[in-house]
């Protein structure tokens, strides 16, 4: 057997080494039969010697083929070129067994037929002095039509093939290779895995030459080992291209998988400068330049879609934010344009994916005119769009246009560009919503910084202004700014049931009171319609001054032409409005305070006189009348009398020249009690010999002047009591500040009394309800012949 050296073979596997084995078989069993035959024929026949010389050709020729066989069979199992092995393993089964072609064809099935509906030749060789069949046919397969179906059946499907001299076959296979120079072939079946696989051609052209059944065996054992040699080979090729394909596959995957990581991490990096950077315009353009050089993108925009009325289709698109790749102009830059109408875009587009879907994009040939034309004018080759949704609705656009290649974004992208989107339209959104707030907080801010001021000029003027005419005419003013209207009237209402009136109106920077707007009714009139609309000055806001469930006005605000007005101003109004109501009940208030306290003054001095000027005139007129009634008879009597009426009259102009003083002071002096006390007690010690001293401890601060007064008074009636009443040599007065409590204390060294005894006059009882009407503390210290002390304490005085 023939064999190649060692380092050039390979090892054989398990199915080439059993086709091996079946051939060598094969062959013996051919061998075998032959000589059995040869020894019969020697036996039968009287040529032997013939016959032992075909014999011998006969066995040359078959050691011939099987060398040829096994030479072949290593280089199908060693050449790495399959085309190159099959081709070389023909060539040299051709030349070793004088064969002038053979050729290889491949069945071609139709299922589930078992005969083929074609004949492909897959490889052929010839010698050089012979053209190839494919040449001759000028074609490379073989119609089934060209071969009967039952001698196909016969002899390849069931069979072990056909051949033999050219001579004995029939029409039209006979004249069919006599057409090609055939004189003798053989064809046999190739089976793979026991199935009809294709056929293997044997063609002597130069001569008829007759091949023995051993050697028809042989071919059989090559040609299912070629067949099994192609099948192997195209399952290795398909497996090696499933391979191949696979890591195309995965290649591809990797590059997707890349690439939408890229656009991850753009998408993240984006988001994280729009939640940072404070200043939108340059978060967005930030943004949109990090998804393009992440993506290698070269035009990215952000349109926003401009509604109409309630329609849920935009009018147009507006361009507000655009980025472009160095070397690229933006599209605005290139068409001039700032918006985009709708009827360009198409309102069934825009509806189909945008309004309902999730974008729409593609290579430029998806698109349709005139969006194609369009973007083909800038270079774009390919172009795909998302939704902008802020809040679940439709806000405009994130669109991203490819210039350089025809790049393809596949719908994970495109999921992952829907979110940047919504980030960009949320942000954009976030800030307008954020700028509007602000800016209303601002106007809020200066609109309670203008009501704050013209609160606290309203209550400066109720402060500084004694008249209220001239407050309401103030207020009038302040409320015909704040709503910048022409006028504003304040009507008062007179008692339940009478009909109110304009008590002061406010026109044009005027104060008009009732009777000048009779007066000049006309004339307001001309002015009114000159600075009104036609149908005159319109009511705009009626506010009622109450107070309780009584009304006692109302302001009226009259404007040329319907506003709106913010919260803020119209509770300025109301604030206005309840301060001159204020004024109103306060100066009603003061008026009764006023009579109640010439009223409470009027008792007072009422029952000063009787205390005082009217007990002492009453002592005088007894004293006058008993000096009268001892004039005659008692002279020295009558003469005391008259001494004593002389001593009560001097001790009345006392104690009226006391009341006039404390008449004469101002009301602010009663805020000082030390002065006015020690005034009093300069004033008193002038025509008294009696010993009065003033102790202050503390710091002295002003008092309200009630206060002030009603202790001033009580000091009054004390040292008068004193003077009067206890022949006391020393008064000693103590007054005492703290930032708790103010106290007076009067102490003498007189007589003093029971303070249970039944005899007290109106003096202490009048000190007393002093200090209750204050909310003072009065407490009384006496014993007859130890003396009086009165203290009279202020817990927490109420100041100027």
């Amino acid at each position: 057997m023939y064999s190649q050296e060692p380092n050039e073979s390979k090892p054989f596997d398990q199915v080439e080494t059993t086709f091996q084995k079946v051939a060598v078989n094969r062959t013996f069993a051919g061998l075998e039969r032959d000589r059995s035959q040869l020894e019969y024929e020697e036996a039968s026949v009287p040529q032997a010697a013939e016959l032992e010389a075909c014999n011998r050709v006969m066995l040359q020729r078959r050691d011939q083929l099987l060398e040829a066989t096994a030479r072949a069979t290593n280089v199908l199992l060693t050449l790495e070129n399959f085309d190159e092995a099959v081709n070389t393993a023909l060539k040299i089964i051709g030349e070793e067994t004088g064969c002038d072609r053979i050729s290889i064809l491949e069945n071609i099935f139709a299922p589930p037929s078992q005969f083929p509906i074609l004949y492909n030749f897959i490889y052929e060789w010839s010698i050089s002095d012979f053209l190839r069949l494919t040449d001759r046919l000028e074609s490379k397969c073989l119609p089934a039509e060209a071969i009967k179906r039952e001698f196909l059946e016969q002899y390849f499907l069931k069979g072990e093939g056909f051949g033999g001299l050219l001579e004995e076959w029939e029409d039209p296979l006979r004249s069919s290779f006599a057409a090609a120079c055939v004189q003798s072939a053989y064809s046999v079946p190739i089976r793979v895995n026991g199935q009809w696989w294709g056929i293997l051609c044997f063609d002597y052209c130069r001569a008829p030459i007759q091949v023995s059944p051993a050697e028809v065996a042989v071919v059989r054992t090559l040609a299912d080992c070629i067949g099994s040699a192609i099948q192997r080979n195209r399952i290795r090729q398909e497996r090696e291209q499933v391979i191949q394909q696979r890591t195309a596959d995965l290649e591809e995957y990797n590059r997707i998988l890349l690439k939408r990581d890229q656009l991850l991490e753009a998408t993240a990096r984006a988001t994280n400068v729009l939640l940072t950077l404070e200043n939108i315009e340059e978060a967005i353009n930030t943004a949109l330049k990090i998804i393009g050089e992440g993506i290698g993108c070269d035009l990215v925009i952000v349109l926003e879609n401009i509604f109409e009325s309630s329609s849920p289709l935009p009018k147009c698109c507006n361009f507000i934010y655009e980025w472009a790749a160095p070397g690229f102009l933006s599209l605005t830059a290139n068409f001039g344009l700032t918006s985009l109408p709708a009827e360009v875009l198409g309102f069934a587009f825009l509806e189909q994916y945008f309004l309902e879907g999730e974008g729409f994009g593609g290579l430029l040939d998806v698109w349709d005119e005139p969006l194609q034309g369009l973007l083909a004018s800038v270079q774009v080759k390919s172009a795909y769009s998302v939704p902008i949704r802020v809040n679940g609705q439709w806000w405009g656009l994130l669109c991203l246009d490819y210039c350089r290649a025809p790049i393809q974004v596949n719908a994970a992208e495109i999921a992952v560009l829907m979110t940047i989107a919504d980030c960009i339209g949320s942000a954009i959104q976030r800030d307008r919503t954020h700028k509007i707030i602000l800016q209303a907080e601002q106007l809020r801010v200066a609109e309670l910084v203008k009501a704050n001021t013209a609160l606290k000029h309203s209550l400066d003027i109720l402060a500084a202004e004694p008249d209220l005419d001239c407050f309401i005419g103030h207020t009038l003013q302040l409320i015909a700014q704040q709503f910048d209207a022409p006028m504003v009237e304040y009507w008062h209402h007179l008692e339940q049931g009478e009909q109110a009136h304009v008590y002061l109106r406010y026109w044009q920077g005027q104060i008009f009171k009732a009777n000048e707007i009779q007066q000049f009714s006309k004339q307001l009139a001309r002015e009114v319609a000159q600075v009104s609309a036609p149908q005159g000055l319109i009511p705009f806001l009626d506010i009622p001054l109450s107070i309780g469930d009584a009304t006692i006005g109302a302001l009226s605000i009259y404007l040329p032409k319907y506003q709106t007005f913010s919260g803020q101003t119209l509770e300025l109004a109301h604030a206005l409005t309840q301060q001159l109501t204020l004024a109103i009940e306060l100066s009603r208030l003061a008026e009764e305070a006023q009579q109640s306290a010439l009223l409470q003054e009027r008792t007072r001095m009422a029952r000063e006189i009787h205390d005082t000027l009217a007990q002492t005139f009453g002592g005088i007129l007894m004293q006058l009348q008993a000096a009268t009634y001892f004039t005659n008879t008692q002279a020295e009597q009558a003469h005391t009398h008259l001494l004593t009426a002389q001593n009560l009259a001097r001790e009345g102009l006392a104690e009226a020249r006391r009341s006039i003083w404390t008449l004469y002071l101002e009301a602010t002096e009663y805020e000082d009690p030390a002065r006015t006390i020690a005034k009093f007690i300069d004033y008193t010690s002038s025509y008294q010999s009696i010993s009065i001293r003033l102790t202050i401890d503390g710091v002295p601060y002003r008092l309200h002047p009630d206060l002030g007064l009603n202790l001033l008074r009580i000091a009054q009636e004390a040292i008068t009591n004193a003077l009067r009443h206890a022949n006391a040599q020393t008064i000693q007065i103590y007054l005492s500040y703290s930032l708790q409590h103010i106290r007076l204390t009067i102490c003498d060294d007189g007589c003093g009394f029971e303070p249970q005894s039944p005899t007290r006059g109106f003096g202490l009882l009048g000190m007393q309800q002093r200090a209750d009407r204050i909310g003072a503390n009065w407490h009384l210290v006496s014993q007859a012949g130890q003396g009086t002390t009165i203290t009279i304490t202020i817990t927490n005085p109420t100041t100027p």
